[in-house]
């Protein structure tokens, strides 16, 4: 950030604190109002971070989780959302921050969104199921949309590696923000499999995170509006007949020997709940 012409300082940030995990997350006045300040060197030590890193690159196949990395990519995928008409947090690189613990080409400085994420609309009952499954039914065509993109380009950093309903807001005019991109997938070849991990993480967190009134029928909403059937019956497969036979042979041992595997509420079950729910709508 050599190139900054404003600069902002802070003789102590704790008491503008807003979230610690594994990063810092501050929330500071800016110009007239508020921004996010987000400091990748955070409460991780070097070791956990290389250790992390490790799982990630070798096992898991996403980036690295060394400070510099998640911010490098962070600023990748923001631009590359951004670029396909997906609406991110935008950003200030010009501005330069002088604070204790905010090392130089070591934080973010994000604009500030105050909005409900997707979880919270999923459960506010002060609107009623039908209008909150008919803004879900809106959100997975975009959803569909993106993943659409990331296989046509084979593009792994449109995958929302962070997939859950706690990264998605709902702008006042009904439009989805998607943020936290600092990890992203790796390998072009296996783009359609990282889909699959995102579809049934995102469910999976829907369906134990909402009320009985959305997560009862949310299996069935899915299937009905997502527009691509068999990436869906991908996103099963994926989990259940994996094309890497050792991956496969895991999973399988996963399900022989792991309770919390066999329950109603695993990822396993999720997908399980898919499969059966296309195979009731082809009847």
């Amino acid at each position: 950030m050599s190139g900054s012409h404003e600069v902002i300082r802070f003789a102590d940030l704790k008491p503008c604190l807003l979230l610690q995990n594994g990063n810092y997350l501050y929330k500071i006045p800016f110009r007239d109002g508020t921004a996010v300040l987000k400091v990748y060197y955070g409460s991780r030590g070097w070791f956990s971070c290389l250790t992390k890193s490790l799982e990630n690159v070798l096992l898991a196949g996403q980036t690295s989780y060394m400070p510099k990395t998640r911010l490098r990519v962070e600023m990748e995928c923001l631009a590359l959302w951004r670029k396909h008409g997906f609406r991110v947090f935008d950003i200030y690189p010009e501005v330069r921050v002088e604070a204790p613990g905010c090392p130089e080409g070591g934080y973010l400085l994000f604009e500030y969104v105050a909005a409900p994420k997707l979880i919270d609309w999923l459960n506010d009952q002060s609107k009623s199921a039908g209008e909150r499954l008919a803004l879900y039914r809106r959100w997975l065509q975009e959803w569909s949309r993106r993943h659409d993109i990331a296989i046509r380009e084979r593009e792994p950093r449109l995958v929302h590696e962070n997939g859950d309903g706690k990264h998605v807001m709902i702008l006042p005019d009904g439009s989805f923000l998607w943020f936290d991109f600092e990890m992203a997938f790796r390998s072009p070849r296996r783009v359609a499999q990282h889909v699959s991990h995102e579809i049934i993480q995102y469910l999976w967190f829907l369906r134990q995170s909402t009320p009985p009134e959305i997560s009862g029928p949310l299996i069935e909403e899915t299937v009905r509006h997502y527009p691509v059937k068999e990436r869906l019956r991908q996103a099963h497969d994926y989990f259940w007949r994996h094309p890497n036979l050792l991956h496969r042979f895991g999973r399988a041992c996963d399900r022989a020997f792991k309770a919390k595997a066999r329950k109603p509420s695993s990822k396993y079950s999720v997908a399980r709940l898919i499969r059966e729910q296309l195979e009731r709508i082809n009847a």
